[in-house]
């Protein structure tokens, strides 16, 4: 409130002072009479003072009236029915002046009086819905008809129920008590809403509202002027009527002037912002005559000098990229009148840079619906183009390499097989992975590996034919379609051609790297009818090289195809198999050869299809490495056999060391230690009852690494063994370093230690070294007696297989320890000399 009574005294206070130093002077000045001996002139001039504020209120009625016709302002209905029955009353006051012609009744200053003081109760009442935004939906009809209705009420009131009114007016006398307190309150009244109008100005109507509370202010000071004349000719009478005058004036210039300005003003603000938007927009406007020649077009666009088009049609300018043909049909658009769109064409801009423009133009009709010409845009599309065209590019090609991805190959093989009717048609599909190149990428970066991507892209381009399409789809596997194909041998030149080319250096990091590629190629029909089944026959190809030792390629065969498919469902269950509880965990007792007793089992995976029953855990083992599914295979296996572990102890059954088989890969692609950690907490077995058996390959692969991690699980008491020991690369100085506790002797070796001399001489040898190490020894796939008795002879220490017991369920385990009587396997007869 305050903020808006200083905003409202800085801009309105010229205004309103100088009526307050007018007032003062009138107050101060003795009562005198106007026009006392010419009644008529009093007469005349009171009627053209009225006559002015019953037009100002006529000029607000027309204004609001076809403002409420559009809604755009919402006291406009207010301001219609109120100032109707104003200028109405005020006429009727005017005609009842005392001196005036007789109308209907009598003429007076009582009448007088009272179609005053309605007037202006009205005016007070007006405002103040004003002030209050009432907001009544009504037609303009409902309130001309409510104005026509209070100004009947009003006129029968004044004319034939003056009895009703109390007395306002006595000659000689003058105002009475009631009139003066009457224009009191007229006066308080006028000064709140005032007030009222100055707290509730907002910035959307500020002016508006300020000047209707200037309108106010005045007709207040008006209001204590009239109640204290004493005849109607006073001078205070005729100066009450001024303050009237000017209180209408801001009405006036509030509403009607207000009203007549506010279109023009829109209107300019409108033609400035779209001027400057013109100027500003990265589109140009223009407009057209009726003959289809430029009259007005935007400043300058893109560096096109846009003025030079005027007084010339599109086709009249030096215009590139349109056909006469296309000329001729824009032509035939503009003469039928009818809207176009991107209506393409360039401009030369400056020597040698053209640019592409795009217009989109409207037909023009006067009132009568005459065709007056043209008004559109231009747009320039060159950067558009330019974007469209690379996100093309990029939808149809690898970013890396710029080869054609699989979308475009997929179609380039449709449009071959659409052109390929003839049966002889044939055509090979070659699919290339690099050899090794993962740890090309893992040991120079990514960079590099990039760069490497980027030249066997280029030589493999360079060694294709110009039919051929070579294809980058993702990673380091790239495609070659050879189309026309007359031979497989084609197919076996380029083959080789491309692997040559392959093995030539490239300077990589500063390192000058070799690289080379395993393929696969599948013939089209021969090998199928689309693309998606040669790419899987020719990635069975591809897989078929690899196994073959890589640096070489491979035609697809049926063999190759069930072996494949045979891999790619083993691969696919085992997915599914965990969350299915398809896998189980058989155990196999270990047996202390001196005293017979069971010291031990150890954890054999085994996986339950439920449509191929029981597979081998020789399938699927390698497939299960090979796609990385052995790490969370191999974190369940350890859970779920330390939790059996911990489940016999409870049961009463003694403490048996838990043999579980780790996967090289568990170190490549898992955390092991951390596993066997969260197994043994979550289970609460002892590591002391724990051992992990290892193959030899998992101590040569990142020795440092797999060091660090045994240590420690060492120190926690965890026991560790050598798996299959003596078929891989055996080193007697990682058996030193990792701190290994027992040595298992393969099978491979026990199965013909009574039969064959040699595997006899390999397991004396194992033990003797054991044992000279410090380390225990178990053997096994014992079957037979014979077996047992040479095994004691040499000293084995421990030894399963099924001459002992075969691998079981745990619940069979537990039947089985329960029943088991140690008896020693190793008698004076056998033991060793």
């Amino acid at each position: 409130m305050l903020a808006n009574l200083k905003t409202y005294w800085r801009c309105d206070a010229r205004y309103f002072l100088p009526a307050v130093l007018v007032f003062m002077v009138a107050m101060a000045l003795p009562p005198f009479p106007l026009f006392e001996d010419r009644a008529s002139s009093m007469l005349q001039l009171h009627l053209v003072l009225e006559l002015f504020a019953v037009i100002v209120a006529i000029l607000i009625v027309v204004v609001s009236w076809h403002d409420l016709k559009h809604q755009s302002r919402p006291e406009s209905g207010v301001l219609l029915a109120g100032f109707t029955v104003v200028a109405f009353v005020d006429l009727v006051h005017a005609l009842t002046y005392d001196g005036m012609p007789r109308l209907i009744t009598d003429s007076s200053t009582p009448r007088a009086i009272f179609f005053w003081l309605a007037g202006r109760t009205l005016v007070l009442l007006t405002l103040l819905l004003v002030a209050l935004r009432l907001r009544l939906q009504l037609s303009r009809y409902v309130w001309l008809g409510i104005a026509a209705l209070a100004s009947a009420a009003l006129f029968w009131l004044g004319t034939w129920g003056m009895d009703w009114v109390p007395t306002t007016f006595v000659t000689g006398s003058g105002v009475t008590t009631f009139k003066r307190n009457y224009e009191y309150g007229l006066f308080v009244g006028y000064g709140v809403l005032a007030l009222l109008f100055v707290y509730r100005a907002g910035a959307d109507n500020r002016p508006r509202f300020f000047a209707f509370a200037s309108s106010c202010l005045v007709m207040a000071m008006g209001e204590i002027v009239f109640s204290n004349y004493k005849a109607p000719s006073d001078f205070l009478n005729i100066f009450g009527h001024v303050f009237k005058i000017v209180s209408y004036a801001f009405l006036y210039q509030n509403v009607f002037v207000l009203a007549i300005r506010q279109p023009y003003e829109a209107l300019r603000k409108s033609e400035g912002r779209f001027r400057a938007l013109t100027e500003l927009s990265v589109d140009g406007y223009w407009e057209q005559n009726r003959n289809f020649r430029f009259i007005k077009v935007s400043q300058s666009f893109n560096g096109i000098e846009m003025q030079a088009m005027l007084g010339r049609a599109r086709w009249e300018l030096p215009v590139l990229g349109v056909s006469a043909e296309q000329w001729q049909a824009h032509r035939a658009q503009l003469e039928r009148h009818e809207p176009f769109r991107d209506f393409v064409y360039q401009v030369e801009v400056a020597p040698g840079r053209v640019r592409t423009l795009a217009a989109n133009g409207s037909p023009l009709f006067d009132e009568d619906g005459e065709f007056i010409g043209y008004q559109g845009v231009g747009r320039d599309i060159t950067e558009q183009l330019a974007a469209e065209k690379r996100i093309e590019f990029l939808a149809y090609h690898d970013t890396l390499t710029g080869l054609p991805n699989h979308r475009l190959l997929q179609e380039q093989f449709a449009q071959l097989t659409a052109q390929s009717q003839h049966p002889d048609a044939r055509a090979a599909l070659l699919l290339l992975d690099l050899d090794n190149f993962k740890g090309i990428n893992d040991i120079l970066g990514h960079a590099s590996g990039d760069a490497l991507l980027r030249e066997v892209a280029r030589r493999l381009r360079v060694k294709a034919r110009d039919v051929d399409v070579v294809s980058r789809q993702g990673g380091d596997e790239f495609y070659v379609l050879m189309p026309g194909l007359r031979h497989t041998d084609d197919v076996a030149l380029l083959a080789s051609a491309l692997m040559e080319s392959l093995q030539e250096p490239v300077m990589l990091g500063g390192q000058e790297i070799v690289t080379s590629a395993s393929m696969g190629v599948a013939i089209y029909p021969d090998d199928g009818g689309d693309l998606e089944t040669l790419r899987k026959k020719a990635d069975v190809a591809m897989y078929q090289a690899k196994q073959a030792g890589r640096n070489t390629y491979r035609f697809f065969d049926v063999a190759m195809n069930l072996e494949a498919f045979e891999h790619l469902s083993l691969r696919n269950g085992l997915h599914r198999a965990l969350e299915r509880d398809e896998l189980t965990l058989h155990y196999q007792p270990q047996f202390d050869l001196s005293s017979g007793a069971v010291i031990g089992v150890e954890a054999l995976l085994r996986w339950r299809h439920p449509e191929r029953g029981l597979i081998s855990p020789a399938r699927f083992i390698p497939v299960a490495e090979e796609s990385g599914l052995i790490v969370p295979i191999g974190v369940w296996v350890l859970r779920e056999a330390c939790r059996q572990a911990v489940t016999w102890q409870r049961e009463g059954l003694p403490g048996l060391t838990m043999a579980v088989n780790l996967s090289a890969v568990q170190f490549k692609r898992g955390d092991v230690e951390q596993s066997v950690l969260r197994a043994l907490e979550e289970s609460g077995l002892s590591p002391q009852l724990l051992e992990l058996e290892l193959t030899e390959s998992i101590l040569i692969q990142n020795a440092e690494g797999v060091l660090a991690s045994l240590k420690r699980l060492k120190q926690m008491g965890v026991k560790l063994s050598i798996d299959d020991f003596g078929t891989g690369y055996s080193s007697l100085s990682y058996l030193k370093r990792f701190d290994i506790d027992k040595l298992k002797i393969d099978q491979s070796f026990v199965r013909d230690l009574d039969k064959d001399e040699d595997d006899a001489a390999i397991v004396r040898a194992v033990i003797q070294m054991a044992h000279s190490l410090s380390l225990k020894t178990i053997a096994e796939g014992v079957e037979t007696e014979e077996m047992v008795a040479s095994l004691c002879r040499y000293g084995c220490d421990e030894a399963q297989g099924y001459h002992f017991a075969r691998p079981m369920p745990a619940s069979e385990v537990t039947e089985f320890l329960r029943r088991a009587v140690a008896q020693p396997a190793c008698t004076p007869l056998n033991q060793p000399a």
